[in-house]
Parts: C-alpha cells; structure tokens; sequence
C-alpha cells in the first residue's frame, strides 16, 4: 500500500527536482494592492487580471516595509542550500520568517511558502531525509528518457540567450506541447504536498511565472485569489519538466525564464533586503551547471538598483561548492545532503553579520 509518508515524499521529488494557515489578513497599506497590469503581448486579447507586472514592478511594493527578503531559483540545489542556511541562522536567533515582504521564484517560491507558513522546520526534516537515503530517488523518480516533445521544450530554454518577448513566447509554445508526467492537473497536487497547504500562508509572501502565451512576466499577491500550491507549481514549472500550471486564466511556467530568477523589483522601497541568488548573475553559470538557460541574468543591475532607492542590500551567492568545479544538475538528489550542510556551515559563519543586519 502507497502511504501517506511514500505519497509525500514522491511529491516533494518531484517538485524539487525541477529544483492549519491563519485566515489572510487584509494589509492597510497602499503598496499592498497590486498594480493594474499594463495589458497583454501581442495576439493574447486585452484582459485585466491583476497579475501581468512588467519590470519594474510599480507602484513599489516595498515602500514603507522595514524587511524584504528575496528568495531566487535553482532546484534542489538551492533549496536544500536554503534550508541549511535558514536553519543555522534561525539557531543564532536570525529568524527570516519575520520579513514584511518575500518573493520567491520557482524553488524559493516553496520555501517562502514554508517559511511564511510556519512549516520550515518540518520541510527541513523531509529534505534531511532525502539526502540520507539517495538510493530512494532512483526508485521515485521517472527514468526513462524523456520524449520529444520535452527535448524541445528544454532545447529552447537552454539555448535561449535573449529575455525579450519574442523569445519567451516561444519558450512558452513549447512548454504548453511538452508532454510532462507531472503536468497541469497533477503537478499542482505534488507542491501541495511538499508546502502542506493550499490557502495563502501569508500577506507578506509573493511569487513570480512567465505567462507561456503572452510571454509576460507575472507577480502573484495574497490578493490575487490563488492558491498558494498552484503559485508555487508555476513559479516553478521548468519547460519541457514539470507543468505548465494554471494561474487562472493562464498557463504558465517558471518565473526564471526570463532576464531575472531573483525579480528583485518586486521588494522594491523596502528599507533592508536579503537577497539569496544561485548566481552572481554573469554569464558562465550556465556553463558550470548553475542555470537551467541562457537567457541574460540582471541581478546586479537589480541590486543597485534596490541600492539607488535606498535600500540597503545584503547579497548571498551560493555559487559552487567547495571543491566542486561543474553541477551536472542542479536538479539530481545527489547534491541535498551536500547543499544543506553547505549551507548550513554558511549561516554559522554569517551569523553575527546577519543578526546585525536583520534583527
């Protein structure tokens, strides 16, 4: 018989290998309602959805915010860094749950959803267990090649070295032909699994998606009528992998496929901001296994650009561990255990400079 435990784990695999919540309470300030959207790319149909938010995001979410936390993609790898990191940090009494306004794209939308949910430390659990039994991913996660139709989706999105609308369009065509084992119906369930919840955990939590016909960058806010699952599984639908996913009307994959996998903008105004990439942003991180594309990265420009508004940014680069030279996939099981004691190590040693800079 398939338990519940078996059932959860399979799910978080699979939402990962890409890489009771208090009733929503409603924020006075003005920043807190999201902003008309500019309208659709060409051939879409003219709708107002609410969720359309060209870069930058205005008017600036985190003005009058004392603390903005951005949680950018980058599969297993980054996740399981991310919770070693938040771990060690939340032991030195550095407690990143607290930030006003969070934005988390594909795997960090899962764990903004954890950590402003208040379920870290069990989603911490289920990945320790992950990387003590590797041998058990081989067993879950589907082994056979993957067919045509994902080769081409992955093709596009791997070779893609312009961000403009044409191209993410494109991107998009093939991420809704792309026959996925995990797809819109199903791939939802799996992250519902993975963050244990549906309702929005949190007024402070916010998630990005490209919109896979429109090619338009979307912000999903605790305002937007979505379930967090469903945001989650967009923000984190790699073409030719996982989904596409439904956000309403829309079909969308992951927000990383554009020129951003951080969208910085949206925690834009907010007085300190926490900003954890994968990548320094340059243009070889695809070439040492640290970015599933190759479409140009502006984190740099975005964190002076949060720095020119007066905010003041603390920047944490992941990058490649220690005596590791080439990450074959950021995806594979076999780098858990691994990125969480790395990043686990890492929180000890910030942690006086965090606590300085957060609390």
């Amino acid at each position: 018989m398939f338990k519940r435990r078996d059932f959860l784990i399979a799910s978080a695999a699979g939402a990962l290998l890409h890489p009771t919540a208090a009733a929503l309470a409603q924020s006075g300030a003005a920043g807190d309602t999201p902003a008309p959207a500019s309208g659709t790319q060409a051939g879409a149909g003219a709708w107002d959805d609410g969720l359309a938010h060209p870069i930058p995001y205005t008017p600036p979410l985190g003005t009058g915010k004392e603390r903005g936390l951005v949680l950018g993609g980058g599969g297993a790898y980054l996740a399981s860094w991310m919770v070693g990191y938040f771990k060690s940090l939340h032991k030195a009494g550095v407690d990143l749950a607290t930030a006003d306004i969070v934005v988390g794209t594909s795997a960090g939308s899962f764990l903004g959803a954890a950590l402003t949910g208040g379920h870290m430390w069990r989603f911490g659990s289920e990945l320790s267990f992950f990387g003590e039994f590797p041998s058990l991913f081989a067993k879950l996660i589907p082994t056979m090649a993957p067919n045509e139709s994902q080769l081409r989706a992955r093709h596009l999105a791997t070779t893609a070295v312009e961000a403009d609308p044409a191209t993410i369009q494109g991107i998009g065509r093939a991420a809704m032909a792309a026959r996925n084992a995990a797809g819109p119906d199903s791939y939802p369930t799996a992250v519902e699994r993975l963050i244990g919840e549906t309702a929005w955990p949190s007024p402070a939590l916010y998630t990005t998606a490209n919109d896979c016909y429109t090619g338009e960058r979307l912000i999903v806010s605790p305002l937007s009528g979505i379930e967090v699952n469903h945001a989650c599984a967009a923000s984190s639908s790699l073409p030719g992998s996982m989904g596409p996913t439904w956000l309403g009307n829309r079909l969308c994959m992951d927000g990383g496929i554009c020129q951003t996998s951080t969208h910085c903008d949206v925690v834009a105004g907010v007085k300190k901001a926490l900003v954890i990439s994968l990548t320094d942003g340059s243009a070889g991180a695809a070439k040492v296994g640290l970015r599933t594309s190759s479409l140009p990265n502006t984190l740099q420009q975005e964190v002076a650009d949060l720095k020119a508004g007066g905010t003041d940014v603390v920047l944490k680069v992941v990058g490649l561990l220690p005596g590791v030279t080439h990450v074959d996939s950021i995806m594979d099981p076999k780098w858990i255990a691994p990125c969480i004691a790395n990043g686990e190590e890492r929180g000890h040693a910030d942690a006086a400079e965090m606590k300085a800079f957060w609390n």
